[in-house]
Parts: structure tokens; C-alpha cells; sequence
């Protein structure tokens, strides 16, 4: 069935050459008509077999459609070469015709495929045959819009990224009917709206996924802007979270997009927000944790322990053990002690640091505390005679 299918395709590519064909009609002029009968039983053939072929692997059946344009360009070449040839009457006329009938089929054969599976011709490239009648009628709908947006009062920078990329996705090398579609709907919904703004034309291409790199990039420099003109964090933040409400706010238009292989618009832009908000949270905390250690060291708010931070923790613990302190939120009571005291090297300590030196005790802070403890005890002896009283 598939060498069936597929043959008489190859076939006309061959017969259809022009030092083939010009041979042939110099002895039969009955050439032609069997080509033509070959061609309607080879399309007939075509379109089961595609539904085929569709069911069982939409790779296959794509594979037919690119087929069917590889060999539409064959014939549209052998009919770019014959014209060159500037020989208006007699064969080459009759044959240049032959050729533009059979394009023309083949042109229909894509089309009628496309209605058993739209989406499967729409990322076909067009043929070389179709590609000069829509390229001119979408250059002459792009120039119209130029004069329309032109007038309207829009950032430059937006004007020339829009125009660009509308002409790079028009003059694009493999242009599919995908192209297409997504260039008129882009050029549709510019000429809907009213009044044309920088603001309008933002939120419309971020609703049609214009993911081209320049959009791309005229928000994150829009948005650096505005971050390097504001030296307040957390209103840094809120430029942030404001620019990620109106991404929010904005209803997606089409399903297609600008370049169909790369993220979309709406993608990059949130990925690319979401690691702006991380970096001011950093900053913030930082900012935050900077100001609080600064402002208590520099006001004593931090009282001073003539302790190391290993032998102020192992005095706490000995607190905790002897029931000084509770043992309910051991945590909750180094970050305290943390928070209001320092030692002579130590302005800030950390509590987690205070909690782990007060369980990982080195000889030399263990003998350090002891000698501590009895010197109090000792003092204690000292000014209130308490060595010649026994325990109670």
C-alpha cells in the first residue's frame, strides 16, 4: 500500500523534468494526458492513505505533507528554470502550463489534508509555489500598519522591535501557515485598537506571546529602570509585585506563539521576576540583619560577657541542667541571650553557634568555667562568711 501510495508522487517528480518531458512530447503528444492520469490517481490514492497514516503516528503523516512540498518545489523549479528561457509560444509554453496545473493540484491536495488535520499542515513549510502571493500580501498589510503605529504615540524602541519582528517572522527561511496565522492575528489586534499606546501595545504582544528576544528584553530594561531609580528596598518590591499583578491581569489571546520552539513571553517574564524578588528579599534580610547588628552594638544595647562565645554558652547550660532556666524551648533561650548579649570578639553571636558550643565543650572552656565558678564561690566566702555554715 505504501509504495502505492507514494510512487506516482515519484514519479511525476522525474517525468515532469523538462529534458524528460521535452523528450517525450517530441514523439507522443500523449504524454501530457498520462501525466495528468497518473497525477488525479495518485491523489486519489493520497488522501486515504495519509487519514491512514495520521492514525497511526502524526510523525508519519507529517512526513507525507513534507513530501507533498518537496516535491511541489521540484516542480515549481523545473517552471522557474523553463522561464528563464523567455520562449513564449510552441512547447515550452504548453509544458510551463502543465507545470502551474500542477502545482496548483498539489497546492489543493495540501490543503484538503489540512482539513482532515489542521495542525499538522500548519507546521509544514509552505511551498515555493504559495510562499511569493503571502509574503506580498502580508508586506503590504505591514506597511499599512506602519503608517497606523507610526502616527501613534509609542516608545520608539517598542515601534522598531514590533516592526522587526513582524518582518523577521514574515521574511523567515521555512515559513509555515503557522507564521502566517500568528502574523495576521498580531496585525488584526493592533488594528482593533483604539487608541494605539505604549501601555496598549505592551499588553497586547505579552497577550499574543510576542517571545521574541527584544520583547523579552525591553521588560527586563524597563524594569531595571525603575528598580535603579528607587533605593528603597521594599518599594523595590512593590515595583516588582506591581509589574507581576499586571502580567496577572492580562488574558492570553491566542494559543500560538511568535517563535513556536522557544518559552513563552509569559514564562520568561515570571521566571525572570521571581529571581528579581528573590535578590530583594536577600537584600532586605541582609539590610535588615546589618541594621539590627550595627544598632545594638553601637548603642550597647548588647550587654558585654568577659566570656568566650564557648564558655558563654557552657554557662547557659549549666543554668539549663540545674534548673536555672527551663527546659521547655532551649532554642527560643540561646536566641536570647544571643540577641542581648556579646562578648569582647563576638558583637553578634549566633544563636545556633551559642547552642552548639554549649554541648561541643572543649577541656580548656570546661577547666576555664570551673575555675569561674569556684572564684565566685570563693568571693561568696569572702564577703558573706559562708564557708562556716554548712548546707541546707
Amino acid at each position: 500500500m505504501e509504495s502505492k501510495s507514494m510512487e506516482w508522487l515519484y514519479a511525476l517528480e522525474r517525468d515532469l523534468h523538462p529534458h524528460c518531458l521535452m523528450s517525450s512530447l517530441l514523439k507522443t503528444e500523449q504524454q501530457l494526458p498520462d501525466i495528468d492520469g497518473r497525477l488525479a490517481s495518485g491523489i486519489a490514492m493520497f488522501r486515504p492513505y495519509f487519514a491512514e497514516r495520521l492514525g497511526t503516528s502524526h510523525k508519519q503523516a507529517g512526513t507525507l505533507l513534507m513530501q507533498l512540498v518537496i516535491a511541489s518545489d521540484k516542480v515549481h523549479g523545473f517552471l522557474t528554470a523553463m522561464s528563464k528561457q523567455r520562449k513564449e509560444k510552441g512547447m515550452s509554453e504548453k509544458i510551463r502550463n502543465h507545470y502551474r496545473k500542477t502545482l496548483v493540484l498539489l497546492e489543493s491536495l495540501l490543503e484538503d489534508c489540512g482539513r482532515i488535520d489542521h495542525e499538522i499542515l500548519s507546521r509544514i513549510p509552505l511551498t515555493a509555489y504559495s510562499i511569493p502571493g503571502i509574503r506580498m500580501a502580508l508586506r503590504k498589510r505591514l506597511v499599512a500598519l506602519q503608517h497606523w503605529i507610526r502616527a501613534a504615540e509609542i516608545e520608539p524602541e517598542l515601534y522598531t522591535l514590533l516592526v522587526d519582528g513582524l518582518h523577521m517572522l514574515v521574511s523567515r527561511n521555512g515559513i509555515n501557515r503557522s507564521d502566517v496565522a500568528y502574523a495576521l492575528a498580531v496585525m488584526d489586534a493592533l488594528d482593533e485598537v483604539a487608541t494605539l499606546g505604549t501601555s496598549a501595545v505592551e499588553d497586547l504582544l505579552y497577550q499574543l506571546d510576542f517571545n521574541i528576544p527584544a520583547f523579552f528584553h525591553h521588560w527586563t530594561k524597563r524594569c531595571n529602570h525603575l528598580l535603579s531609580n528607587e533605593p528603597n528596598l521594599h518599594r523595590q518590591m512593590e515595583i516588582l509585585i506591581g509589574i507581576e499583578d499586571r502580567f496577572n491581569g492580562l488574558t492570553p489571546k491566542e494559543k500560538m506563539k511568535c517563535l513556536a520552539d522557544d518559552l513563552s513571553i509569559c514564562t520568561q517574564l515570571k521566571e525572570f521576576l521571581k529571581e528579581k524578588k528573590r535578590h530583594v528579599s536577600q537584600r532586605i534580610k541582609i539590610r535588615r540583619m546589618e541594621f539590627r547588628d550595627g544598632k545594638l552594638a553601637e548603642s550597647g544595647g548588647r550587654l558585654l560577657l568577659n566570656l568566650s562565645v564557648a564558655q558563654f554558652g557552657l554557662l547557659i547550660r549549666l543554668f539549663i541542667e540545674k534548673g536555672l532556666l527551663v527546659k521547655e524551648d532551649i532554642g527560643a533561650t540561646f536566641a536570647h541571650f544571643a540577641a542581648y548579649f556579646r562578648t569582647p570578639k563576638t558583637p553578634a553571636i549566633s544563636s545556633e553557634s551559642l547552642q552548639k558550643k554549649s554541648t561541643d565543650v572543649e577541656f580548656s572552656s570546661a577547666k576555664k568555667m570551673k575555675g569561674l565558678l569556684i572564684g565566685m564561690v570563693n568571693w561568696l566566702n569572702e564577703h558573706y562568711s559562708t564557708s562556716n555554715h554548712n548546707d541546707s
